[in-house]
């Protein structure tokens, strides 16, 4: 008998054999019974399907043992899961299970006598990788299956669907097959899927995000609110696959990427892969070279006009993971991190690091005008597009954060009555941010009762309280609203209603950009970068200043209120020159911190990594408008010096050396603070410009102008 024969009927024989094991683990029922009605499936215990009729059981008397089998895992685990309770799912699906039952013969001499349906070619699937392919990764089905479908039963007759969206402010529409027609679609992409978690985790081609991570500290499964999400190793050469699955999981394993991000990253490698296939007929990693990497793959970057240097760093750091993990079959490369200068479409021009990305002609905050348009033509909105812009307008939140705001977000300050706290979760850094609310605060009381008026009626309308405040449900599963959706609808009512941004152009709306406008109006109001950065949830300031955006406006604000500048070093000397610094030129070489400002430039894109030493640094610059904050600070410091005085001569007597010794540093580190203080304060008071309540600036510039006039 022929090798390959006898290989493919092993095969197919471990298949069957595995999906037999796979319903013998949900049920033993599920093998011996070919006709599955409403008592059926409802004495399944892990089916949440409530919809299965028993006037229309799900029939799979007559089809062959291959498919039968594939075809009762797909129902298995549509039953199972509770996004698919929902008649609807049943209903869409009882025509394809005809087609099947009546002409599976038919099906499987079309394409080739195949035993499975697993076995029919699908075009996202492909096994043996190809330029020519799909190598973009596009998610379609199999256009001569779904043809021969649709002439079961005269469905070609069935109306198409019409899609409308909005791209680059103009509205867009296309035409799609009726969902009755590509639903036969769903079977063969779910059962070839499911075939694939057959294979270990670190040899499958397609991995499903939910074998990756897990909910503690994400929402991702919630998100998901129609299918799993999944990656495709398959959109890669085979010789490709082993060195991406392993530097992909390490990174996972070492929590450096998250389930939301994961999609974006994995296809930034296709870039590398495309640019391997057009210069070599067949690439392989021999071809790899410091030259290739450091100078042709750039140069063919910079051609393709790619944006950004994640294409070229993520795609060198896996060529280094995989010459770890794979030094017989992968180079070692040794390409100097410099070269990514000669990246030409760079997100950061100007400037240093992030700060060269906040230009002024960028839009990317909104005035006060676009603002209050965008308010008035929401509030005939659907629900709940107008209460998510009013959450996101106050708080600054993220976009995903801002519409995945838990039901239970707003609770009463247990310290203080004049004041509520809005707790939610940050997924992107993976921590809980709480913002204090004051009830006398006109904006402030007006979320408030915003999101209290939201509960009121979500209560009312589902008759206990959600998970989410703006909830969703797909079947039984409940999930948030998706900012895509309120995305479109702000889009579409811009078009509407012809609004312009400040340059009298169509407005873009994105959601990022109210956390730019929020940012910016924060540095209007005088708070300094620490308050903006935790107000938005960064987790340093560099960060926080690309959300400053209308800086040619705070520059003259600052040098209205600074003046030369009245900034006082721990020695108590005056330095005239901060001020200056604090708003020079597009460049920030100073910044402001609690008290004052930090003096130090490799601070922006390289944040101080010396927690509470600001009184004991050479760099930190007292601003005299706090002198009331240093006055209680010194108070403060001087009777917590003297309490671990008696302290410190306590563990002396008892004969703890090494704890006194520890709090010795501690007790000389707070008199060094204190000596900071009082040099501050004395400065200040004993200063001619300061009168006590009023501080006077001299105006050193305009003098010299006017002494030159």
């Amino acid at each position: 008998m022929d090798l390959k024969l006898i290989q493919t009927n092993a095969e197919s024989d471990r298949y069957q054999e595995l999906i037999r094991s796979s319903l013998e683990k949900i049920s033993p029922k599920l093998l011996k019974c070919d006709v599955w009605n409403e008592r059926f499936v409802l004495s399944i215990p892990k089916f949440v399907n409530e919809h299965v009729g028993s006037k229309r059981p799900i029939d799979f008397a007559t089809l062959p043992e291959s498919i039968k089998l594939e075809t009762k895992l797909y129902w298995c685990n549509l039953l199972q899961d509770k996004r698919n309770n929902s008649r609807s799912i049943i209903e869409r699906r009882r025509l394809p299970m005809d087609w099947l039952n009546e002409e599976w013969s038919t099906i499987s001499s079309s394409f080739g006598y195949v035993s499975f349906m697993s076995d029919i070619p699908h075009p996202e699937f492909e096994r043996n990788w190809t330029l020519k392919g799909n190598s973009s990764g596009t998610k379609e089905n199999n256009k001569f299956l779904i043809e021969a479908f649709s002439k079961f039963n005269n469905q070609s007759d069935r109306a198409k669907k019409i899609a409308e969206w909005i791209k680059d402010g103009e509205w867009v529409s296309k035409e799609y097959l009726s969902p009755r027609i590509t639903i036969i679609g769903d079977f063969h992409k779910k059962i070839v899927m499911n075939r694939e978690q057959f294979e270990p985790l670190e040899k499958r081609n397609i991995v499903y995000l939910k074998d990756l991570y897990t909910e503690e500290n994400s929402r991702f499964s919630d998100a998901q609110q129609r299918d799993d999400w999944y990656i495709n190793f398959l959109n890669y050469p085979e010789w490709m696959r082993a060195a991406l699955r392993t530097h992909i999981f390490s990174k996972i394993d070492n929590g450096e990427i998250g389930p939301l991000t994961l999609k974006k990253y994995f296809d930034r490698f296709r870039h590398f892969r495309d640019f391997l296939y057009e210069k070599f007929k067949d690439p392989s990693p021999i071809n790899i070279t410091n030259l290739l990497i450091g100078n042709e793959f750039i140069a063919w970057g910079n051609n393709k006009k790619l944006s950004g240097k994640n294409w070229y760093t993520d795609a060198y750091a896996m060529l280094i993971s995989a010459s770890a993990q794979f030094p017989d079959k992968w180079p070692a490369l040794s390409v100097n991190t410099r070269v990514t200068r000669k990246i030409e479409n760079s997100h950061y021009k100007e400037g240093l690091g992030r700060l060269g990305y906040s230009k002024e002609g960028a839009a990317r905050s909104y005035s006060q005008n676009i603002v209050d348009q965008l308010s008035n033509v929401l509030k005939s909105a659907p629900y709940p597009t107008h209460e998510v812009f009013t959450m996101i307008l106050a708080s600054g939140m993220r976009a995903e954060d801002g519409h995945a705001v838990l039901f239970d977000c707003l609770h009463d300050d247990p310290h203080d009555t004049n004041f509520m706290t809005l707790t939610f979760w940050q997924n992107k850094v993976r921590t809980w941010n709480t913002k204090p609310l004051s009830k006398s605060d006109k904006a402030h009381s007006f979320l408030i009762e915003t999101i209290e008026r939201i509960k009121n009626s979500i209560v009312l309308k589902y008759g206990k309280p959600t998970k989410y405040l703006f909830p969703t449900f797909t079947g039984t599963q409940e999930s948030y609203v998706r900012p895509a959706r309120t995305a479109m609808d702000i889009k579409k009512r811009c078009i509407e209603n012809n609004i312009l941004d400040d340059s009298g152009k169509p407005l873009k709306f994105s959601w990022h950009c109210l956390r730019h406008t929020k940012g910016t109006s924060m540095a209007a109001e005088g708070h300094d970068v620490l308050t903006i950065m935790m107000e938005l949830g960064h987790s340093s300031p560099d960060m926080a200043t690309v959300y400053v955006n209308n800086r040619l406006e705070l520059k003259k604000r600052a040098l209205i209120d600074k003046g030369s500048g009245r900034f006082f070093t721990i020695e108590g000397d005056v330095d005239e020159k901060l001020g200056e610094l604090l708003v020079r030129k597009s460049v920030i070489t100073a910044t402001r911190v609690c008290g004052g400002a930090c003096s130090m430039p490799a601070q922006i894109g390289d944040w101080c990594e010396h927690a509470n030493a600001c009184y004991t640094c050479k760099h930190f610059r007292a601003d005299e408008k706090d002198l009331p904050f240093f006055k209680v600070e010194k108070i403060e410091l001087e009777r917590v010096v003297a309490e671990q005085v008696i302290e410190l001569k306590d563990l002396k007597d008892s004969g703890k050396i090494r704890m006194s010794e520890i709090l010795s540093k501690r007790v000389e580190k707070n008199r060094q603070v204190c000596t900071s203080l009082k040099k501050i304060v004395t400065a200040i008071e004993s200063n001619e410009v300061f009168n006590g309540s009023v501080n006077k600036f001299k105006p050193v510039q305009l003098d010299i102008l006017l002494d030159e006039r």
